[in-house]
């Protein structure tokens, strides 16, 4: 069998039957290695918690400063639904636990595509191939910027809608309701509800089958709603974009596919050398990744097709108007060159350009053993940049307990200010 009882029987080798508790056992399993995988990469986003940018600049302050209106509160230009609801929960802890609360809803976030990858509902692949995948995923070089922290759910978020709309269509009541909730909160938590709006409507016109209707139907009143708050709440600040061919070519050919390969770490050292030689580089591996890529497009399976077409158009819109650094900096796209700066838009390009290498790999129908080849080539490469960029580099210690006792002792109606990460961040409360 190539669905999830497969390695649930073998979990549980006595077993004549999968049972309810067989499968939550494997899955909270599941969960428990996969938390302790990520905490490994980054220990003090746990034992350490701290708030991070916007967690503690806008979710947190405004949950606590204005309650549920913050709901309605655009930034950068739409609502961000999700983390502001994660914040709004931690307001039912002591103030001390709310980053820790913060970052294990985070985490669970982030874990989520594991679950519902190594579920029946992609029971068409195998599970080897399934396992090896979320290896790496939660190996994937390049992602510090989207890991742990509630500001960037929504990349999280975006990916899980995207399996549920590939996924087989739910057939339990169970996973109705998860696919359903998943969907709006999607559509009302940032622009990417567009592109999963069409890419929803590619798979129901493919399928034509009445559970792929129904997602594309929880889509669209929140991506309504987005897409309103984007074009008349003028919440984004101005930004120069400074968009060039030669930029493009070190974005693509170096954030995204050699970064994802060999890691951000040892993409610095490549930029450590001459300006030419970089750009030779980076358009040697701009090259390869589009033909792999293009491969794919051509000969994969449909629904990893519609994911590499989801996940550019995704690139897109980021690269259209992205937020890469502060006001005071120059062109985005020139800040966008630096390695580590904004890999939060190269999330879900990375994980197409790997399973597109993954399936090369995998799928003996592929017509080309030189595409197997070059993908072998490819994947050897992996381990390197997963080992450079294991280790995330830890927050810098603001001493969060010492900001809890200055709250805590302060009067009520005062104003106070609580430095976070990055350092020149800060949180404004009004003490209650």
């Amino acid at each position: 069998m190539n669905d999830v009882s497969s390695p649930v029987k073998g979990f549980f080798a006595g077993s004549t039957r999968v049972t309810f508790a067989n499968k939550a056992t494997f899955h909270a399993s599941l969960f428990v290695l996969a938390l302790l995988i990520l905490f490994s990469r980054r220990p003090d986003a746990l034992l350490n918690a701290q708030f991070y940018a916007e967690d503690g600049t806008y979710w947190y302050a405004d949950a606590y400063n204005y309650s549920w209106h913050c709901l309605f509160m655009p930034a950068a230009g739409y609502l961000h639904t999700v983390p502001r609801l994660v914040a709004l929960f931690s307001l039912l802890f002591p103030f001390a636990l709310a980053p820790l609360v913060m970052n294990l809803v985070a985490l669970w976030f982030q874990i989520l595509p594991i679950h519902i990858f190594l579920s029946s509902r992609f029971a068409s692949i195998r599970f080897t191939t399934r396992a090896f995948c979320c290896i790496l995923y939660l190996a994937l070089p390049n992602s510090f910027e989207i890991h742990a922290n509630t500001t960037n759910i929504q990349w999280h978020l975006a990916l899980i809608c995207c399996m549920v709309v590939l996924a087989r269509p739910p057939e339990t009541r169970l996973w109705k309701i998860f696919d359903i909730a998943m969907l709006v909160l999607a559509s009302i938590d940032s622009p990417l509800g567009v592109p999963l709006v069409a890419l929803a409507a590619a798979v129901w016109w493919f399928r034509r089958e009445q559970g792929r209707l129904w997602a594309l139907l929880a889509l669209i009143p929140g991506t309504v709603i987005e897409t309103c708050f984007l074009l008349f709440s003028h919440s984004r600040r101005d930004a120069s974009n400074g968009a060039s061919i030669s930029r493009l070519v070190g974005i693509l050919g170096g954030q995204i596919f050699m970064s994802s390969v060999v890691g951000m770490r040892t993409f610095i050292k490549f930029r450590s050398g001459d300006d030419r030689d970089l750009f030779v580089f980076q358009l040697i591996a701009l090259t390869i990744g589009a033909v792999v890529v293009i491969y794919a497009i051509r000969y994969a399976p449909l629904e990893l097709r519609l994911f590499i077409i989801f996940a550019a158009a995704v690139l897109a819109m980021a690269l259209h108007r992205p937020l890469a650094s502060s006001q005071s900096a120059p062109d985005q796209w020139a800040m966008l060159l630096i390695p580590g700066v904004g890999n939060r838009y190269y999330f879900l390009p990375m994980i197409a350009f790997l399973g597109s290498l993954v399936w090369m790999i995998g799928d003996s129908s592929a017509p080309s053993k030189i595409a197997r080849y070059l993908a072998i080539g490819l994947m050897l490469l992996v381990p390197l940049g997963i080992y450079r960029d294991w280790q995330y580099k830890p927050f810098v210690d603001f001493k969060f307990s010492k900001q809890v006792e200055i709250l805590e002792q302060s009067p009520p109606g005062t104003r106070v200010v609580i430095p976070i990460y990055p350092t020149s961040w800060k949180m404004e409360l009004l003490k209650r």
